[in-house]
């Protein structure tokens, strides 16, 4: 399994409404995507405007597909809610225990 994780310091009070876009328009749209597995939004206890979306897939695959199709016209249309442009960084997954996937598991799907 694989993970995608953006990192996004907002404009100033434009927090919530950029959780919001993320969570009413991009998680229904992530939702239908082929290899598409879970995602968690997270927002910061100490810094006012810093989210998190965090995306789990099947692939890298899966990831790149809808990262170069749909997600590329989702975070364009949310930028506005944006300081600066935002980090992506990407992962193998190695263990979750909500996904019942432990490190041996992990390790020999690769």
């Amino acid at each position: 399994m694989y993970a995608r994780m953006i990192q996004v310091t907002t404009k100033p009070g434009q927090l919530r409404d950029c959780v919001n876009a993320f969570v009413e328009r991009g998680l229904p749209l992530v939702k239908q995507q082929q290899g598409f597995v879970d995602a968690l939004a997270l927002s910061s206890e100490t810094e006012r405007d810093r989210f998190v979306g965090l995306t789990i897939w099947k692939s890298k695959e899966d990831s790149d597909r809808y990262v170069n199709g749909q997600g590329r016209q989702f975070l364009e249309s949310v930028k506005s809610y944006f300081q600066q442009e935002p980090t992506v960084s990407n992962f193998n997954l190695e263990a979750s225990t909500t996904h019942n996937i432990g490190i041996a598991r992990a390790a020999s799907s690769r």
